[in-house]
């Protein structure tokens, strides 16, 4: 289980990028080509694999989405690589965290605010927020704990003064031993944007 974590939260990342991870709808996207870099790390992998999205607007109403990844690795490390859909939570050595939850706040977070605490449905929490920069990307991040879940929290950043296709960070830590340890973790390195 723990050898194909990071290939699941991946995958589950992926394909949940239209749900609860859409940070924009296509149509937010300008005109020409928007590069987004991610770094996706797991305790598990030995090294970091890279993740490059990039949405091309034409502006006559059609896009091009093209996504590109890469890992290196032992046999067993990369045994599962590959993607699979429609996964909506992930699990991490016992523990799960369940991203539909995260859709109330995605669709009202032009009203987040630093500082505020909300409540999710299913009773989770999302607290802890603050202002952060990711790769030139201005954005709110926070804490969600699921309170079926109280062993493992994620960190979700959502992008306000760009459009992107994925959270520009997201990280999945796990309660051991007293101590929070991460687990998973998936951060926004390069954001360009060339016109057509």
């Amino acid at each position: 289980m723990k050898k194909t974590l990071g290939l699941l939260c991946l995958s589950a990342v992926i394909a949940l990028s239209g749900v609860a991870f859409g940070q924009s709808d296509l149509a937010a996207f300008p005109v020409g080509a928007t590069k987004m870099v991610y770094s996706i790390r797991s305790e598990d992998m030995a090294r970091a694999m890279p993740l490059e999205l990039t949405v091309t607007a034409f502006g006559d109403g059609t896009y091009s989405v093209r996504m590109v990844t890469e890992a290196t690795g032992t046999e067993d490390e990369l045994g599962s690589f590959g993607f699979m859909g429609g996964m909506t939570s992930v699990s991490t050595s016992g523990q799960s965290v369940n991203y539909a939850s995260l859709e109330a706040l995605m669709d009202q977070r032009s009203r987040l605010a630093e500082g505020q605490e909300y409540l999710l449905p299913g009773g989770g929490t999302f607290t802890s927020i603050v202002g952060a920069t990711v790769a030139g990307v201005w954005c709110l991040q926070g804490e969600m704990v699921d309170p079926d879940e109280p062993g493992t929290r994620m960190t979700v950043a959502f992008a306000l003064s760009n459009p992107v296709y994925i959270s520009p960070r997201i990280r999945v830590e796990e309660l051991r031993g007293g101590q929070w340890v991460e687990v998973f973790s998936l951060e926004l390195v390069e954001y360009t944007v060339t016109g057509s």
